[in-house]
């Protein structure tokens, strides 16, 4: 049997998880299971701020792993890909800090909390700084 042919979906899986590899992207995505939110909600959950935020939603949308609708003024998004759900369970299952999005509410989180954003921060900085 040929590479390509054991292999043929190799493509498809690497551009799966290159999405999936920001750590901006897999925190809304992390988010985005527990629920539909608005793009507001989205940004002061994960202290994702304009331009940054309105960049990542729309590889995720592009990329068809999430979906909008809009309601007055308002933007809401929610998990469209039924495969991210296993792919960020699997992930759940071996960082255990990878945590549901409680663990990423700005507003009174506790310091183990804050640290976790920062590390997100620092992440996704150095994501940004390799990929130029």
């Amino acid at each position: 049997m040929k590479a390509s042919v054991i292999c043929r979906d190799i493509g498809a899986a690497s551009a799966f998880m290159r999405v999936l590899g920001n750590p901006y992207r897999l925190a809304i995505l992390c988010l985005l299971l527990e629920g539909e939110l608005s793009v507001m909600q989205i940004e002061t959950m994960l202290d994702i701020h304009q331009p940054t935020l309105s960049q990542q939603l729309t590889t995720l949308r592009e990329a068809g792993l999430i979906a909008s609708r809009r309601e007055a003024k308002h933007v809401f998004y929610r998990v469209a890909d039924p495969r991210v759900a296993p792919i960020v369970g699997t992930l759940r299952n071996f960082y255990s800090e990878l945590l549901p999005p409680e663990t990423y509410l700005v507003t009174g989180a506790d310091t183990q909390d804050r640290a976790t954003l920062a590390e997100i921060r620092a992440m996704a900085r150095l994501s940004e700084r390799e990929s130029m």
